[in-house]
């Protein structure tokens, strides 16, 4: 047996999993009250560039709170796995495997820990768990493989893309009626309607051209445009 193997064997595992928990939990709980003052004061600004008429400055604003709701969130559900985990401590000290009813509190931990840079509590977690079951237990679940046991909101939630223009619209609707504030959204939830079919337009134009199947990652962006206007040139004077 090795010596890292003894050191666990010996509750160093357990000791260190608690004591990372319960910082990633208080750390969490910190975050959460100053992320709810934020965004309190960041509706409120909203809500001032609506009754003023600043739209487009609403429209891009609104990206950024959705953005910070939906951390929110994932912290809310984090804490609650944190919490399930530093439980059931002992049951992980003494099984080799992850149990199964632990999968997904677990799964959910190692894959937010990369994506959640303020609190790094989570990433001395993925690395303890890293040893304690292997790097292919923690890729599996970092890579989003079958049955790797991620929860879906959590997914959602850590998403990077851009939030569709119908949620957008949504919560401009919900900061309005909150501050009592008679907006007429016909004019944004035109403006979404069209960038939405101008995508659509562009996705369509795009997929039509004889781009190469396998380009290499190493090709940048403006080569990109550089060989979908000669397509379209052949295309229009063939």
């Amino acid at each position: 047996m090795s010596l890292l193997n003894q050191l666990f064997n010996r509750g160093v595992f357990g000791t260190r999993c608690k004591t990372c928990l319960n910082l990633a939990i208080s750390r969490i709980k910190l975050l959460q009250n100053k992320r709810d003052m934020q965004l309190k004061q960041m509706c409120k600004e909203i809500s001032q560039f609506l009754q003023a008429g600043q739209e487009a400055i609403a429209r891009i604003r609104v990206e950024h709170i959705i953005r910070e709701q939906n951390t929110w969130a994932a912290y809310e559900i984090l804490e609650l796995f944190c919490e399930f985990v530093l439980a059931r401590v002992p049951i992980i000290e003494n099984q080799r495997e992850c149990p199964t009813e632990l999968r997904e509190a677990i799964a959910s931990i190692i894959f937010a820990a990369p994506r959640c840079s303020d609190v790094p509590d989570l990433l001395h977690i993925k690395n303890l768990f890293t040893t304690k079951y292997g790097k292919e237990f923690v890729s599996a679940v970092s890579e989003l493989r079958p049955d790797s046991g991620v929860n879906r909101t959590i997914i959602e939630k850590l998403s990077v893309s851009a939030p569709s223009g119908e949620v957008k619209l949504k919560v401009l609707r919900e900061i309005a009626e909150e501050y009592n504030i008679a907006w007429d959204s016909s004019k944004t939830e035109a403006e979404f309607r069209k960038n939405h079919e101008d995508l659509l337009i562009f996705n369509k134009v795009y997929i039509g051209c004889r781009l190469p199947t396998q380009p290499s990652p190493f090709i940048w962006a403006r080569d990109y445009v550089k060989i979908f206007n000669k397509e379209q040139h052949r295309q229009v004077y063939k």
